[in-house]
């Protein structure tokens, strides 16, 4: 072999070594020597992500994972990133693994959890930093093993819901359903004819109202016109003598009823001398009842009465006879 052909052959295979070495670089993503950004994820699993998965935020790659392991007291799974260079993200970062493709590769993208308040994210707070790393909380999209087992739990349910509504729903159930439907439109036009019975009393109660208001209405431009009048008659300039004459007129009633006073005490007096004499002839008349004095005596004794009553006859002829003969009685001598 010639040395030009030795030398050619040695250049291919150092070729071929660099480009190998390089691309095993870039494929494990060397940074070549610029200065990488770390940050650390708190998760309760990763599932099947593994060191060398990329980052992404907003759908761009800007790192990979480097390192993943379980926190001391076993609560939690603490992943390592590292970004290509400074990102400002929103306030409420978060990590979100997910299958990248289908073939088992899994990444780590950075979202704002509000883009996602249905996922469970571990729980870190806002700006919490190790040793100057920052740290953030993340979640993990069940992967299809567990979507598939999750899928048959849900089939498994759905199988004896319907056990369970064959079970329920039988003849006798859709004879029962039936009836409680012809009973339920029964109520229903029993509803309409009570709501159209309670339409026809709100009718003839708008209009008894209305009726009122128009009542209430004309009342209201009587008072109207009866206090018009009245402010006329307070503006009316003859007021003022009224109001005099009215005075006047409580004086003199005042007077009368002091003269209606005086007369009073006057008139107490005299009932008070009649109340004394009707007591003396209460006393005379119970003498006469009791045939005490002259007149009980003529009261209660007939025969005194009856001799009186002879005497009074005799002296009544005596005076018709006076009257008839005078002369009989009385003689005038004259010299």
């Amino acid at each position: 072999m010639s040395r030009g052909r030795e030398v050619l052959v040695g250049s291919v295979i150092i070729a071929a070594l660099t480009v190998g070495v390089g691309g095993t670089l870039w494929l494990k993503g060397t940074n070549w020597g610029r200065v990488m950004v770390p940050i650390e994820v708190l998760l309760t699993d990763v599932s099947q992500l593994s060191p060398g998965g990329a980052v992404k935020f907003r759908g761009v790659q800007v790192g990979r994972v480097v390192g993943i392991g379980v926190e001391p007291d076993g609560k939690a799974v603490r992943v390592r990133l590292e970004l290509n260079t400074e990102l400002a993200f929103p306030p409420d970062a978060a990590v979100l693994l997910a299958p990248e493709s289908f073939f088992g590769d899994w990444q780590a993208e950075i979202v704002p959890r509000s883009s996602y308040s249905g996922f469970d994210f571990y729980p870190v707070p806002p700006g919490t930093r190790s040793d100057g790393v920052l740290v953030l909380g993340g979640y993990t999209l069940p992967e299809m093993s567990r979507l598939t087992a999750s899928a048959e739990q849900i089939s498994s349910n759905l199988a004896a819901l319907t056990d369970r509504f064959e079970i329920a729903f039988n003849d006798s159930t859709a004879v029962n359903l039936a009836q409680a439907i012809e009973n339920f439109a029964a109520v229903s036009a029993d509803l309409r004819t009570l709501v159209d019975q309670q339409g026809d009393i709100a009718r003839s109660i708008t209009v008894s109202v209305d009726s009122a208001v128009a009542e209430i209405e004309a009342s209201s431009r009587v008072a109207r016109r009866s206090f018009e009048r009245i402010e006329e008659i307070l503006a009316d300039a003859q007021l003022d003598s009224i109001i005099g004459n009215v005075s006047g007129a409580t004086r003199g009633a005042s007077k009368i009823a002091a003269d209606l006073a005086e007369s009073s005490d006057e008139l107490a007096v005299a009932l008070a001398r009649a109340d004394s004499a009707f007591a003396r002839l209460d006393r005379v008349t119970a003498q006469m009842e009791a045939g005490q004095g002259t007149l009980g005596r003529m009261v209660t004794d007939t025969t005194l009465a009856l001799r009186a009553e002879d005497a009074l006859l005799e002296l009544s002829t005596l005076l018709k006879d006076l009257r008839e003969n005078p002369k009989r009685y009385v003689r005038l001598t004259i010299f």
